[in-house]
C-alpha cells in the first residue's frame, strides 16, 4: 500500500463523561461511514494488486477508533439492503435526486464486512428498510440499563437520543468527531431530539428529497416548533399570532406534503430482526485473522491498534499475569534466547560476536535518564530468532568532565569507569570498530548511554526508528512494539508486561534476570527482523540516500549535542521570576477592575462567563463547543479589540506560560552532574523533517518579544567561551524563488535587495524608497503568509488588516510573481496525482486528504503541500550542514593533525528553527564562524545566494552581528 495510508493522522479524541457502571451497545452505521470514507479519502488509495480500499479504510479507521475509546461491552454494523424501502412505496421520489455513488464505493462494501467478520461483530441488513431503521430497532430493544452509542457519519439518528443513546459522528471528513447528547442537540438546534422529525417535516431534508413544507428553512422550522412543540401542535396553532401570514399560507398550501415528510423522516423502531444482545458481545475475535486481513488490505498504520482494541478491564488480576505470562513462556520456547551472566557463557557468546559484520544492539538501563543511569544490560542479535542479553552490573553511567568537543570523550578516565566489568572492557573494541556495523531502535539513546561510560559506538548504519519515520512521516507510531506489529504482525512484550502498572508496577533494576532477558532479546531480535523489512523500503520511495547520507549521520552529531548540553544562568532566572511575579500581581488587579469583580482567571468556566454573559462581548466567529464559546488564545486574538480586558488577558497568559515553562522549570532541568541544561531533539515527530526538541521545548522561546529575548540571556557560555550563532537568512523565501524559478525573485535576491521592501513596493505600486514600515510589515506577512498556502482569511488574521484588503494583496502579488502563482498550483497538482510533495533532497510527506470532497480538508491539506517542500528543504539543508561541520570537526583531528587543535575551540550545542549556536573559544570567533558559513551556504546550489546571518556574544539573548571578511 503507498504510504499514504500511514501518513493519515490520527482522529481527534473527545473528553467524555459516561456513567461507568453502564454496560455500553454500541450500534454502527455503515453505510454512513462508508460513504463518508469514500469522499473524504483519495480515491489512489489503493493496494499493490490495484484494490481500491478507500472506503474500507476509512470506515475501519473510525470503527477502531470508536471502540478503543468508549471500550464497548458489545458492538453489532447496520447496512442498508440494496434495493427499495417502504419509504420508496409512499413516496416515489424519496432519494431520486441524490446522484448514484460510483461502483467503486459499492465494490467495497463486502471487504467492510470482512472487517466486522474478523472483528467478531454481527451484521445487520433487512429488505425494505434503510440502516437508521435496524439502528432505532437495535436501541429502542435494549434494556435502559445499557448505554447505547450510535456511531454515524450524518446526523439523521439525532431523533434517537435520550438519556441513555448518544449520536458519535464525524465532521471535517473524518479528522474531527462529535458527540450529541441532548444538551448538545439543543445547543446546535434549539430543539429536543425527539423534535427533529418535525424539523424535517417542516424544513425538508435536500440530501434524501424529503420535500418540507416549501418555503420554510431552518431558521422558521425552528421558531415554529420551539413555539408550538410539535407538527400536530403547528397545525393545531396555525392561526396564531407568532405566526407570520406568509408561513400561515405556506403551511396550509403544503400540510399534505409536511405529514409526508414526517412519516419518511421518522426512524422505524420496530423492524423484525433476530436482535440477541449476548451475540454482540466485543472482544470474543481471532486476532491472528484480524491481523491476515489488515495485512492482505495493507492497513499497515491500523494493525498495532488492533491490540489496543480491548483492555483487560474484565480479566482478574490473576488472569491478566497468566496473560502476560504466556508472553513470556512464548519467547522461551519459540526462540533461542540466552541470559550471559558468567564468564563460561559471555566467552562463548563473544566468540560467535567477534565473527559477525553486522548486528543489533540494544541498551537496558535504571533510567531513561542516559547521563544519570545504570546500564544493566545489552542484548544483541544478528540472526532471527537468537538473541543474547549480556547482564552487566555495577557499570553506572558517568559524563566525564574533560569537555573538549561534541565528538571526543576522555580517553584516560575510561578504564576507569567500567574498569569493574571486564566484559564491557572487551565489547569496547568491537562498538568502536566501524567496520562492524550496528543497528538499533531510538539509537541516539543507546549511543548516548554507551558514551557515557567511555565506549564510542562507530559504525552505526540503521535506525529502524528513523526508517519507519522517512517511509510515515505523518504519524508518531515510531516506537518499537507499534512498528513490530505493524510490519510484522508480531505482538511484543510491553514495557508494562515487564514492569506492571499502577502500585505494583517495579523499576528496570527490579525485573528479573529472566525476563528483563526476554524482553530485551525480543526488542534486539525484531530490530535485526525490521531491518531487513524497511531496508527495500526506503530504497524502492527512493529515501535510502537520505537515510543513509543526512538521517543516519545526525544520530551521532545529536547525540552529542545533547550530551553537551549549555549552561544557564540560574541567578538571571531567579531575578526574572520575581520581576514577573510583581507584574503578574497587577496584571490581575487590572484585569478584575475590567471585570469589575474578583475571579479564578486561570478557570475557563469562570472566564467565559466574564466575558460572554457579565461583559456581553460579541462571540462572532467565536468557536463554540460542548460547554460554550472558546477562550483559546486564537479565539480571543479574534476579539482583542472588542474590550480592553482581553489585552490584559493575552498578556497574562503569555506571562503565566513562559513563567511556567521556561523561568521557573529551566534550573529545575540542569544536570547535577553536568552543571548544564541538556535539551532532547526529536529527530522523528515533525511531519516536514524539522528538528524539535523537548525538555525543554527552545522552539517556543519567543524570538521577537522582550522577554523572549530575557530569557534567552540566561543561555550563557562556559568561561574562556562566546556563543557564536549562524541563522540562514529568509531561506524559506530564498527557495521559493529557486522552486518557482520567478525572475523578479530571483533578481531581487542576486541584487541584495530587502525581499519584504521589494514586494511592498510591488503590491503597493511605489519606489522602494517610498516604502513605509507597515507597508513593509504586511508586505513580510503576505510573502511568509503565501508559502503557507494562506488565503485572504488567513493573511488577515496574521497581517492584522481587512479581508478586503488582504484579498487585494493577495492578487496584486501574484500578478507580481506570476511564477510563485505557478509553482503553487503545480505542487498542488503533483500532490493529488501522486500522493504526496517532497523536498528537493526527496523527502516526502504524504497527503491523503489532498482529493477530499470536504472542502475544508482538501484546503489543508493543499497548505501543507504548498509549505511543505519549502520549510522541508530548509529543514534538510540545516541537517546536512550539521552533518558535514561533524565531519569537518573529525578531519581537523584526523586528516589535519597540525590542525586537530582546533577541534578544542568550538562545540554545536543547539538547532533551533534555521539557526545553529555554537560554543567557540574566545577569540576563534571569526575563524570558526567562516568555516562554518562556507559549509551553511554551500550545502546545496540555488538560483539565488543563500545567506547566514552571524553573531556572537557571551549570552544567547545579546548577540551582535559579527562580519565575515
Amino acid at each position: 500500500m503507498p504510504g499514504f495510508f500511514l501518513a493519515l493522522p490520527f482522529f481527534l479524541w473527545c473528553n467524555i463523561s459516561m456513567t461507568k457502571q453502564k454496560q455500553k451497545l454500541m450500534i454502527i452505521d455503515g453505510n454512513a461511514l462508508i460513504h463518508r470514507s469514500f469522499h473524504a479519502l483519495p480515491p489512489t488509495m489503493a493496494t499493490k494488486k490495484g484494490e481500491m480500499v478507500n472506503a474500507v479504510f476509512g470506515f475501519t479507521s473510525v470503527l477502531l477508533k470508536a471502540i478503543r475509546e468508549f471500550q464497548p461491552g458489545y458492538v453489532v454494523l447496520t447496512l442498508d439492503k440494496k434495493g427499495p424501502t417502504f419509504r420508496h412505496k409512499e413516496f416515489k421520489e424519496y432519494k431520486a435526486t441524490r446522484v448514484k455513488a460510483p461502483d467503486d464505493l459499492y465494490t467495497q462494501i463486502p471487504r467492510v464486512k470482512e472487517v466486522a467478520g474478523v472483528l467478531n461483530i454481527p451484521i445487520f441488513e433487512q429488505t425494505g428498510f434503510e440502516a437508521d431503521d435496524l439502528i432505532g430497532t437495535v436501541v429502542k430493544k435494549t434494556d435502559g440499563q445499557i448505554e447505547k452509542i450510535i456511531v454515524t457519519g450524518d446526523l439523521d439518528t439525532l431523533q434517537l437520543i435520550d438519556d441513555n443513546i448518544k449520536v458519535y459522528t464525524m465532521s471535517r471528513g473524518l479528522s474531527d468527531s462529535v458527540i450529541y447528547d441532548k444538551q448538545a442537540v439543543k445547543d446546535r438546534y434549539g430543539l429536543a431530539p425527539d423534535q427533529m422529525i418535525d424539523y424535517k417535516a417542516l424544513r425538508g431534508d435536500p440530501s434524501d428529497n424529503i420535500p418540507g413544507v416549501r418555503g420554510i428553512g431552518e431558521k422558521t422550522a425552528v421558531e415554529l416548533l420551539q413555539n408550538f412543540k410539535t407538527l400536530d401542535g403547528v397545525y393545531k396553532n396555525i392561526n396564531s399570532k407568532k405566526t407570520k401570514d406568509r408561513i400561515r399560507e405556506l403551511l396550509k398550501e403544503h400540510k399534505k406534503e409536511a405529514y409526508l415528510s414526517r412519516d419518511l423522516a421518522t426512524i422505524k423502531c420496530d423492524v423484525k430482526i433476530n436482535f440477541n444482545l449476548d451475540k454482540a458481545k466485543f472482544g470474543d475475535f481471532d486476532k491472528d485473522k484480524a491481523v491476515k486481513l489488515f495485512s492482505e488490505l495493507e492497513f499497515k498504520s491500523l494493525l498495532p491498534r488492533i491490540n489496543n482494541l480491548v483492555e483487560d478491564k474484565g480479566l482478574s488480576k490473576e488472569e491478566k499475569q497468566e496473560k502476560i505470562a504466556d508472553k513470556f513462556e512464548r519467547n522461551r520456547k519459540n526462540f533461542k534466547y540466552q541470559l550471559i551472566d558468567d564468564d563460561k557463557k559471555f566467552n562463548s557468546f563473544f566468540k560467535k560476536l567477534k565473527t559477525q559484520k553486522a548486528f543489533t544492539f540494544d541498551t537496558e538501563t535504571s533510567s531513561f535518564d542516559p547521563l544519570d543511569c545504570d546500564l544493566l544490560g545489552i542484548s544483541f542479535s544478528w540472526e532471527k530468532g537468537e538473541a543474547y542479553f549480556v547482564k552487566m552490573s555495577n557499570v553506572e553511567c558517568r559524563m566525564s568532565n574533560d569537555r573538549n568537543d561534541l565528538f571526543s570523550y576522555n580517553k584516560n578516565t575510561k578504564t576507569q569507569k567500567h574498569k569493574n566489568n571486564l566484559w564491557l572492557t572487551k565489547l569496547e573494541p568491537i562498538f568502536e570498530d566501524e567496520k562492524v556495523k550496528k543497528y538499533a531502535h531510538n539509537s541516539k539513546f543507546d549511543t548516548r548511554v554507551m558514551s557515557a561510560k567511555g565506549v564510542k559506538v562507530r559504525g552505526l548504519d540503521f535506525d529502524t526508528m528513523i526508517a519507519s519515520y522517512l517511509l510515515n512521516p505523518g504519524t508518531r507510531q515510531h516506537n518499537l512494539d507499534a512498528l513490530t506489529f505493524s510490519e510484522l504482525g508480531f505482538e511484543k512484550i510491553s514495557k508494562d508486561d515487564l514492569l506492571g502498572k499502577g502500585r505494583d508496577k517495579i523499576s528496570f533494576p527490579q525485573a528479573e534476570d529472566e525476563k528483563l532477558m526476554l524482553y530485551s532479546c525480543e526488542d534486539a531480535d525484531f530490530t535485526q527482523r525490521l531491518v531487513k523489512k524497511l531496508k527495500p523500503q526506503l530504497k524502492e520511495k527512493k529515501l535510502d540516500e537520505l537515510f543513509n547520507k543526512t538521517e543516519m549521520p545526525l544520530v551521532e552529531v545529536l547525540a552529542r549535542m545533547e550530551d553537551e548540553g549549555i549552561k544557564i544562568d540560574t541567578e538571571i532566572l531567579a531575578k526574572m521570576s520575581q520581576k514577573l511575579g510583581i507584574n503578574l500581581k497587577k496584571l490581575e488587579k487590572n484585569i478584575y477592575k475590567e471585570a469589575k469583580e474578583e475571579f479564578n482567571i486561570n478557570s475557563t468556566q469562570q472566564l467565559k462567563a466574564i466575558l460572554f454573559e457579565k461583559l456581553q462581548i460579541p462571540t462572532g466567529d467565536i468557536k463554540k463547543g460542548k460547554t460554550g464559546y472558546s477562550t483559546a488564545a486564537d479565539e480571543l486574538g479574534k476579539i482583542k479589540d472588542l474590550h480592553s480586558i482581553v489585552p490584559l488577558l493575552q498578556e497574562y497568559r503569555e506571562l503565566t506560560k513562559l513563567l511556567s515553562t521556561y523561568i521557573k522549570a529551566l534550573p529545575e532541568m540542569i544536570n547535577k552532574k553536568t552543571k548544564r541544561l541538556h535539551t532532547s531533539f526529536n529527530q522523528t515527530i515533525t511531519a516536514t523533517g524539522r528538528l524539535s526538541s523537548s525538555e525543554p521545548n527552545l522552539q517556543n522561546i519567543p524570538i521577537r518579544t522582550e522577554l523572549g529575548r530575557e530569557i534567552r540571556k540566561a543561555f550563557i557560555a562556559e568561561k574562556g567561551y562566546k556563543l557564536l550563532s549562524l541563522d540562514y537568512s529568509q531561506i524559506e523565501l530564498r527557495l521559493a524563488a529557486h522552486m518557482s524559478g520567478d525572475k523578479k525573485m530571483i533578481k531581487a535576491f542576486k541584487d541584495g535587495e530587502d525581499i519584504h521592501t521589494s514586494t511592498a513596493a510591488e503590491i503597493n505600486g511605489v519606489s522602494p524608497k517610498d516604502v513605509t514600515s507597515q507597508m513593509r510589515r504586511e508586505a513580510k506577512a503576505t510573502n511568509f503568509g503565501i508559502l503557507y498556502g494562506q488565503g485572504p482569511h488567513g493573511l488577515a488574521q496574521t497581517a492584522d488588516i481587512p479581508y478586503f484588503k488582504a484579498k487585494e494583496f493577495i492578487e496584486k502579488y501574484f500578478a507580481s510573481f506570476p511564477d510563485i502563482k505557478k509553482y503553487i498550483d503545480k505542487t498542488i497538482k503533483f500532490a493529488q496525482e501522486n500522493g504526496y510533495v517532497e523536498t528537493l533532497f526527496a523527502r516526502r510527506r504524504y497527503l491523503p486528504e489532498i482529493n477530499s470532497s470536504v472542502i475544508m480538508v482538501r484546503k489543508g491539506a493543499e497548505r501543507m503541500a504548498i509549505n511543505m517542500p519549502l520549510q522541508g528543504t530548509s529543514a534538510d539543508m540545516i541537517k546536512v550542514a550539521m552533518v558535514q561541520i561533524a565531519n569537518l570537526s573529525r578531519e581537523l583531528s584526523s586528516g589535519y593533525p597540525e590542525l586537530s587543535s582546533e577541534r578544542k575551540d568550538y562545540k554545536m550545542l543547539l538547532q533551533v528553527h534555521d539557526e545553529l549556536l555554537f560554543e567557540v573559544k574566545a577569540g576563534q570567533e571569526k575563524e570558526t564562524a567562516k568555516k562554518i558559513k562556507k559549509i551553511m551556504e554551500e550545502v546545496i546550489k540555488l538560483k539565488v545566494p543563500v545567506e547566514v546571518d552571524v553573531k556572537a556574544g557571551d549570552n544567547w539573548g545579546e548577540l551582535k552581528e559579527l562580519v565575515i571578511s
